[in-house]
């Protein structure tokens, strides 16, 4: 009898052990986890970015001011090249074979490398100017965009927009929209109110 009653002390001593190391989850006492939080209920805006950034006076003035340089840049280099076109017309009629045979290959070499080295004059200016004026047109464009985010962000906080969709041509984004979630003309009103005009400046790089 006393060995019987050993033998079931001993028994759940031996269960009371495993137990304590027995994970609760594998008792079936797994810990209740919360629910994840829901997700916010989608509000939607809807812009044609492009759009807004091209008929806005900013970017209007960004473009004027390119042009007007550009045509200031063709001015710059029109006396330049009707200079080459007159060399390159004498140089043409006296080649080599067809000029007088009192001419001096000499001087005629030295002109034809004068001739050279400013052809290649006038196609270095042409390339400053080129990376100069798609330097200043960039930079201008970046501060409507960055103007045109900062009012994407309060029309959100006005409306409580969560999600605002590019609905610009060819991006393929929105096929529908309801006038209702449409932000695109509002937003153009408060850039316009917010950078009437960009004041492009010359490159530091440029000369």
């Amino acid at each position: 009898m006393a060995r019987g009653i050993r033998y079931l002390m001993a028994a759940a001593l031996l269960a009371a052990g495993i137990a304590g190391a027995v994970p609760e989850a594998a008792l079936g006492q797994e810990k209740i986890q919360p629910p994840p939080m829901p997700m916010p209920t989608p509000v939607i805006g809807v812009i044609d970015f492009q759009f807004v950034v091209k008929e806005s006076a900013a970017g209007k003035s960004v473009r004027s001011q390119i042009d007007e340089r550009q045509q200031q840049f063709q001015a710059e280099i029109k006396p330049i090249q009707q200079e080459l076109e007159s060399v390159r017309a004498e140089f043409s009629a006296r080649e080599p074979g067809t000029r007088e045979l009192g001419a001096g290959d000499t001087e005629y070499a030295a002109k034809r490398k004068a001739v050279r080295d400013r052809v290649n004059e006038l196609q270095r200016i042409i390339q400053e100017r080129k990376r100069e004026l798609d330097d200043m047109f960039n930079n201008g464009m970046h501060q409507v965009d960055l103007s045109l985010i900062a009012v994407l962000k309060e029309l959100a906080e006005e409306r409580g927009i969560n999600l605002i969709l590019n609905a610009g041509r060819g991006r393929g984004l929105v096929l529908f929209a309801e006038n209702q979630i449409v932000i695109t003309d509002e937003a153009l009103r408060r850039l316009d109110a917010r950078l009437p005009k960009v004041e492009l400046t010359k490159p530091k790089s440029g000369k």
